[in-house]
């Protein structure tokens, strides 16, 4: 199966801070450790994405022809689990504005209902990167969902960032939004009845929160 748009991070504290991650005897404390430390790699993979112009300084010793990052970035982690990604986000991009927007899934149907979203009031949406952190794309709903509301108020470059994803929610995202690339630490085998992927993490958000 090909994803034209799905990025798979390649490295060796990848897949040794995933299997930690998935083994259901790890702590609560080692799953959001570990979680941390990933979203910390998944954000310096995604930040290839950015762009850059020329920017002229002086070191204290001459002039310099440098570079800066021309896009304005957002984070948007999608409420709760994705809160877990904002800690290593907000390291590689200190400067970086965090919008939230909250949506669960509907246990019947495991259709998204969204019940909140905040944007920040920015005026050139154009030049803005758009980050939706999503541990877990399922289903691909709750990002999906969310990737629409971004583009209805005017975001044109949206990046999804998650752990794991399962082919179905990949799907999803490339069949309704083509422009949309996913970066993830694994691509996993499928989801199950109740739409949870397997073999998956379990609940991201129980075993974030203790809950």
């Amino acid at each position: 199966m090909s994803f034209k748009k799905l990025v798979i991070l390649k490295h060796p504290l990848v897949d040794d801070y995933i299997t930690r991650i998935r083994d259901r005897r790890t702590s609560y404390f080692d799953f959001r450790l570990y979680v941390d430390k990933l979203s910390f790699m998944l954000a310096y993979e995604t930040a290839r994405e950015l762009s850059l112009k020329s920017r002229k300084i002086k070191t204290p010793l001459c002039d310099f022809n440098g570079c800066e990052v021309t896009e304005n970035i957002v984070l948007v982690p999608i409420l709760r689990a994705g809160l877990g990604l904002l800690n290593g986000f907000n390291r590689v991009f200190p400067y970086a504005i965090v919008s939230h927007i909250g949506i669960y899934r509907n246990e019947e149907n495991l259709k998204p209902i969204k019940y909140y979203f905040k944007f920040p009031r920015l005026r050139l949406k154009r030049n803005t990167i758009v980050y939706i952190l999503d541990p877990m794309l399922a289903t691909g709903g709750s990002a999906e969902c969310t990737v629409s509301e971004l583009k209805k108020i005017g975001v044109k470059k949206i990046i999804i960032a998650s752990l794991v994803c399962a082919p179905e929610g990949v799907t999803e995202i490339g069949r309704k939004h083509k422009d949309v690339k996913v970066y993830t630490c694994a691509l996993d085998k499928k989801l199950n009845k109740s739409g949870y992927i397997v073999p998956g993490l379990g609940d991201a958000g129980d075993r974030l929160f203790g809950t």
